[in-house]
């Protein structure tokens, strides 16, 4: 198994590791040899201190005073007794060889005794073997161990969920929809978890789509069927009698448009949810107007009227695409009309609510039973009306989904007094957004 990535990791942070504690080394010796020079610039006062102490007090007295020097201090001095015979003999820090003093100073006690005051010239320790910057063999292999032991621990944390993932998307690519990684990753609590909710976010979706998918097929096929059946006996009725041609390429004409016309609304559905990528920023409020003259344009011929109530707003300006708000405000307002009847009124409202502009259409029609408000919004769904035959379902499907591209939402009341309320909700441009202008033209 490829593990580039592991060993990237892996190198890059044992060199890190190694190079830090190599830093903290020298660092720490420079300070040690600071430290060191400090103590040598002041031995030789210490020195001159300790023989005119040794002069005036004696032996038992200047040991007392030693002892309570720091210890760094207290290696370094040397007190040697010199006899008549010229031989000496330590008294303090008793060694065998004459060291390499540095500084040297003789004192006599008040008893007649000779004594020698010195301290010896610190010796770098050399018991280690040193390698790469003077670094002793121990520091050096507790520091490699110490970074390749991180190292690992901190490569296998990061790239284990890098195979999760690669297993999941794996089993994403041959169709596999029911993997989640959420509840391997959640323990981390970091970024990583969440491009595990991300993840199954993502298939989660697909799956819905896929699944919307073939239940449009399905849907498609069933509606296609039947013109086609239709289609298929009227050919065969014009076959067998010759003399009801005529009818029949009325019905075959006929037949054809229907196609035309469901396999053009079909293509709407799809296309719905791929124009959603030239988003801008338009006035909800203008738009509406917009809609509804165009749809007065249509009501009127059946003395129906669509009006506009206002209400007070801030502002009502979102950012979308002002096309498809537009296509799905008039699916709706049409469908208004469709089940309305001559004399009859269609309200548009539009005002704020919370972070979110509401569009409310009210009409005065049949209403829908209770049972069938949740499914109105779906593909092929017609509810009877004296004008069902000039839909096909599909209108009101393509305004849920549009809306729902748009991070807004959509749904379907019964009104008091008979009717039907449909609300859309949209989000509106809040100052945190950035403005840019619309070159929309209604």
């Amino acid at each position: 198994m490829n593990r580039r990535l592991f060993w990237k990791i892996l190198v890059v942070f044992c060199v890190m590791f190694f190079l830090t504690f190599q830093l903290t080394w020298i660092a720490f010796s420079l300070y040690v040899e600071d430290k060191n020079k400090q103590i040598l610039n002041h031995m030789p006062t210490k020195v001159d201190m300790i023989a005119q102490l040794l002069h005036v007090a004696g032996e038992e007295d200047t040991l007392n005073f030693i002892a309570h020097l720091p210890e760094r201090e207290r290696v370094l001095l040397s007190i040697r007794l010199v006899s008549p015979q010229n031989d000496q003999v330590n008294i303090l820090n008793d060694e065998l060889e004459s060291p390499n003093y540095m500084y040297k100073r003789s004192a006599v006690a008040p008893d007649g005794t000779l004594y020698s005051v010195a301290f010896k010239k610190e010796e770098i320790n050399t018991q280690f073997q040193k390698i790469l910057f003077n670094m002793p063999m121990p520091i050096t292999l507790t520091g490699v161990l110490v970074g390749l032991t991180l190292s690992l621990t901190l490569a296998w944390n990061l790239t284990k969920p890098m195979r999760l993932l690669r297993q999941g998307f794996f089993r994403v690519s041959q169709g596999d929809l029911s993997v989640r990684l959420f509840d391997k990753l959640e323990y981390r609590h970091d970024e990583i978890s969440e491009v595990g909710k991300d993840f199954d976010m993502m298939v989660e979706q697909l799956n819905i789509l896929i699944s919307d998918r073939q239940a449009l097929l399905h849907d498609v096929s069933h509606e296609l069927r039947t013109p086609l059946a239709r289609l298929q006996l009227a050919i065969g009725l014009a076959q067998q009698n010759k003399q009801n041609i005529d009818t029949c390429l009325a019905r075959i004409e006929l037949e054809s448009e229907r196609l035309d016309q469901l396999i053009g609304e079909i293509l709407k559905y799809s296309r719905s949810e791929m124009d959603n990528r030239n988003d801008e920023y338009f006035d909800l409020k203008d738009l509406l107007s917009v809609v509804i003259n165009d749809a007065n344009y249509e009501a009127n011929h059946q003395q129906i009227d669509v009006h506009f109530i206002p209400s007070t707003i801030n502002h009502s300006i979102v950012k979308g695409n002002s096309e498809q708000i537009r296509r799905a405000i008039e699916n709706i307002i049409r469908n208004a009309i469709r089940f309305s009847q001559s004399g009859q009124a269609i309200e548009v409202s539009l005002k704020e609510t919370n972070k979110y502009l509401q569009i409310e259409v009210k009409d005065r029609g049949p209403g829908v039973e209770w049972n069938k408000l949740s499914s109105i919004f779906e593909p092929f769904v017609r509810i009877q009306s004296p004008q069902l035959g000039k839909g096909y379902g599909l209108g009101l499907a393509i305004a849920r989904k549009t809306v729902v591209m748009h991070h807004g939402n959509i749904k379907a009341v019964n009104r008091e007094g008979g009717g039907l309320v449909v609300t859309i909700y949209l989000p509106y441009w809040r100052k945190s957004q950035k403005l840019a202008p619309s070159s929309t033209r209604y």
